[in-house]
């Protein structure tokens, strides 16, 4: 209140402490506080001063009963439909009157900081505040302004459980007006696709910041791994499912207000089937896969026409292609995965027919029916959509194996598949070398080990096999060879060795993440989390692939040697010893932490470029040999392990030669054979 004389105010505020102890008050009210002092000023003789005081108390209270908080949602005891129902931009539950004691109680709950100084930090902010004579004040800028105190008084520590996420104004405009071209399925910007990068954003923030550790988090942002689908935090990779449990148990998922009994007709199955993925999806970030689903149809198929089978076809491929409402309103990333006939290991299975009753046959008795399907499926994906258009999803893996090509019947189906792939290139060829191989999206597969007693019980009881890839962490090959140098080979295997043990790093922090989200009823994850119908977790983490991405083989090895991957033998042999070396160091890291660890040709749609911009900025050699018009920033580097896409070897060359990485890498590996027009 303007006085100078510091001596007689501190004589003056222990008579106010004095007075304030003699009535028995612990912990005294604020107003409690400036009566005292008002109390003590005037029977001491300072008037004067007691009325300025008095004014500038006067002055306070009508600052503060003027000056309003847009609360912001926060308490951990805000229901969800609470959070929902806020209805201003700054998610603002209420308009609120000051009240400073607010700012020292949440610092003292979330900053772990002691009570007085949670208070001299309030009431500093509040000082503030008070001075820039704002009417209306949001909980975000108090917040920012906390922050800053906290940052200037040494707490920067207290600073992250405190920290905000979420992007500016300018920013998100952008991504209102404009579309993102990170994800390639989207086809139009629309407002699933505004909301899906909105969220992404954010989340994609919460997962550097608090599900992974720093050392990961900076990794990833270093450019030394990729961590894939950082926007979806709380749901795992992707999956393969079997259409056998849907015509077992029926249609009934917590998102669903109604169940249904087990389909009697093929159509209603491919209805079932079609609402079963859309609501699968909202757990998995990436690909749904259906396995053996021309086979486990065919007990519907009985009788049918070819035309009646040309419909079922039509209505599954067209249905399933059709189904673009989730992720930003993209259509459902499916892989439909067919055989040319009955594979061996399920010719003695009990087949499953309509009403979810078993029929008293095996599949291998349907395999007539299980192979017009297979023909009429090609039908349409070879004739496309009503435009002639090609099906981009749900996408065609054709499995082959031996008798593919000694049987005459499934032979003649891998011929009309080949020529499907030589007009639109719509069929994906799976090679089974193994005996039996589950596929998903295009690459991504598991081999099942009959000797295994849980594995051979999977291939009696199709409805429970299914499988997923819990999540794709990828290592920046040529980034390892930068750090290492040119020629040092033991050097670069040092590098991807740290690389791949802060993948698996991310891969343990997660599983601890998704672990929680599936333990109880009201977790997010529960739905693929809790035992399913056929008493086992829909989702078992325990037997779950934690898959380790390749990217940009070919780069790495220029770097070492001068020399691309077609370009020389030995550059090429030195390719192949990196790959089995970390196939290795995969397996290692499976025994070390008791899960099925293994390396995966990682789909890097943004990741090839990302890495490459990291890398051009913090390795200027790395102009050398990244892919691409650098001048025009369209660069990147070769996807996995594959030769670059234009170098100058014929196609027989690069099938051969690619595909002798194939057995190193167990969760999948494909080839792009681009044979023209």
């Amino acid at each position: 209140v303007g006085g100078e004389d510091r001596f007689l105010a501190d004589q003056l505020a222990k008579v106010v402490e004095f007075y304030i102890g003699k009535k028995g008050v612990d912990v005294p009210e604020i107003e409690e506080i400036q009566d005292a002092v008002e109390k003590v000023l005037i029977e001491t003789g300072h008037a004067k001063t007691a009325k300025t005081f008095i004014l500038y108390r006067d002055w306070r209270t009508r600052v503060r009963n003027t000056m309003k908080v847009s609360k912001q949602a926060k308490s951990s005891n805000i229901s969800s439909t609470d959070f929902a129902l806020m209805v201003s931009t700054s998610q603002m539950a209420d308009i609120l009157p000051w009240d400073k004691k607010k700012i020292s109680d949440a610092l003292i709950k979330e900053c772990d900081i002691s009570p007085s100084i949670a208070s001299t930090i309030a009431s500093s902010v509040e000082e503030k505040i008070m001075r820039s004579e704002l009417k209306n004040i949001s909980t975000i800028l108090i917040r920012e302004l906390v922050d800053n105190e906290l940052l200037v008084r040494g707490y920067s520590k207290h600073l992250k459980r405190e920290k905000l996420l979420g992007m500016s104004m300018f920013n998100l405009e952008n991504i209102v007006f404009s579309k993102s071209n990170e994800n390639s399925n989207i086809a139009a910007n629309n407002p699933e696709a505004v909301n899906l990068e909105i969220a992404e954003n954010t989340l994609k923030q919460y997962s550097l910041e608090k599900l992974f550790s720093t050392e990961v988090s900076q990794a990833h942002l270093k450019g030394i791994i990729h961590i894939h689908d950082l926007g979806y935090p709380i749901r795992v990779y992707c999956s393969s499912h079997s259409i056998e449990y849907i015509k077992k148990y029926g249609l009934e998922l917590n998102n669903l207000d109604t169940s249904s009994f087990p389909a009697s007709h093929a159509r209603t199955l491919t209805g079932h089937l079609n609402t079963f993925l859309a609501s699968m999806q909202a757990y998995y970030a990436g690909a749904l896969g259906v396995g053996y689903i021309n086979i486990l149809y065919a007990p519907y198929l009985v009788g049918m026409s070819d035309k009646q089978l040309k419909q079922e076809a039509q209505y599954l491929i067209f249905s399933c292609s059709q189904n673009a409402f989730s992720r930003g309103g993209q259509t459902l990333f499916l892989d439909f995965n067919l055989h040319t006939g009955v594979p061996s290991y399920l010719a003695d299975v009990p087949a499953i027919g309509p009403g979810g009753k078993y029929t008293g046959k095996t599949y291998k008795d349907y395999e007539k029916e299980t192979q017009r399907f297979c023909k009429a499926l090609m039908d349409v994906w070879r004739e496309g959509d009503c435009y002639g258009h090609v099906f981009a999803f749900p996408k065609m893996d054709l499995h082959i194996n031996n008798d593919t090509f000694s049987d005459s019947a499934q032979h003649e189906l891998f011929e009309y598949a080949c020529q499907v792939a030589s007009e639109n290139g719509s069929p994906y060829f799976v090679f089974d070398r193994d005996e039996v191989t589950i596929a998903q999206c295009c690459r991504l597969r598991t081999k099942i080990d009959r000797t295994k007693v849980d594995d051979e019980y999977l291939i009696k009881h199709p409805e429970s096999m299914r499988f997923c890839g819990f999540q794709n962490v990828t290592i920046n090959l040529p980034q390892a060879s930068y750090r290492a140098g040119k020629g040092n080979f033991e050097g670069v295997l040092k590098e991807i060795e740290k690389a791949i043990k802060l993948a698996m790093k991310a891969h343990i922090q997660k599983k601890k993440f998704i672990s929680k989200l599936m333990s109880a009823p009201h977790m997010p994850l529960w739905q693929i989390g809790k035992t399913a119908k056929d008493d086992k977790p829909y989702v078992d983490l325990e037997k779950s692939t934690y898959i380790i991405g390749i990217l940009g083989l070919n780069e790495c090895v220029q770097h070492l040697t001068g020399k691309e991957l077609h370009e020389d033998d030995e550059t090429y042999k030195l390719g192949l010893k990196i790959i089995a070396w970390m196939n290795l160091k995969a397996k290692e890291m499976g025994k070390e932490h008791d899960l099925k660890v293994a390396l995966e040709e990682s789909p890097a749609e943004s990741a090839a470029r990302r890495l490459a911009r990291i890398d051009l900025r913090e390795f200027p050699v790395s102009k050398e040999v990244i892919k691409g018009d650098i001048e025009n920033e369209e660069y990147y580097y070769t996807n996995s392990i594959h030769f670059r896409a234009d170098a100058p070897i014929s196609l027989v060359e690069r099938i051969e030669k690619q595909s002798r990485f194939h057995p190193l890498i167990e969760s999948g590996a494909i080839l792009h054979a681009f044979i023209g027009e």
